[in-house]
């Protein structure tokens, strides 16, 4: 006997989000229907991965802070992937579907939010361990942290300020060594040393007070 979509996913899961939760019950009908497209038995992790990145994709690629995916690449390997089959009952959940809604479970219960919403799935596809999101991620090297702090602050997260050392700095500059420490004994040039340690450091900023733009005719 067909069914219209594959059934929810437990018990467990609507006591914790709520059997009403429009954009859980949204990805789960449009996973569903890719998956009877496909042919697929059964709706899986990275199917649902692609439905998600699908849904928020602009011109092929989705965008959040640090993270950006060709979304056309997890299309194509999704239905390259996939058991393809006619006919047949509409798809169950596959066993990693159900495995990820407990990450996702976690994830909610974590931000002390009860209503599911696009950062809970992607922080939980991000902390999987298994299935195309953990390949993909694992390849982009994005920590969740990384996606918590734009989603707090609507920024990315500040790199360190890159430090040199005199050899380093003579290289960046294209000057010897020794010129750059003259700079620094004449106080044209700051430095600092490492504490504890006569090792030099030189920050980027002060690097570039060395430079002098050059007047029209001058060169």
């Amino acid at each position: 006997m067909e069914h219209d979509e594959a059934p929810p996913l437990g018990p467990a899961a609507d006591r914790l989000l709520g059997s009403d939760d429009q954009f859980l019950s949204l990805l789960q009908r449009q996973a569903s229907a890719e998956a009877r497209e496909m042919g697929s038995p059964e709706v899986t992790l990275d199917l649902i991965f692609l439905v998600f990145l699908r849904r928020f994709a602009r011109f092929g690629y989705f965008n959040y802070g640090p993270i950006t995916l060709d979304v056309r690449l997890v299309d194509e390997i999704v239905h390259r992937t996939h058991e393809h089959l006619s006919g047949g009952d509409a798809p169950i959940y596959s066993d990693d579907f159900v495995r990820f809604s407990h990450t996702l479970m976690d994830e909610v219960r974590r931000s002390g939010h009860r209503r599911i919403d696009e950062l809970h799935f992607l922080l939980a596809f991000m902390r999987t361990r298994e299935g195309l999101p953990s390949r993909v991620f694992g390849e982009l090297g994005v920590a969740p942290e990384q996606v918590e702090h734009f989603a707090r602050s609507g920024r990315m997260a500040e790199e360190p300020e890159r430090l040199y050392s005199p050899e380093e700095a003579a290289e960046y500059l294209g000057v010897h060594v020794q010129t750059v420490r003259a700079w620094i004994r004449s106080g044209r040039l700051r430095a600092s040393r490492l504490a504890g340690q006569r090792a030099l450091r030189i920050a980027a900023p002060d690097l570039r007070s060395v430079l002098e733009p050059v007047e029209p005719g001058d060169v």
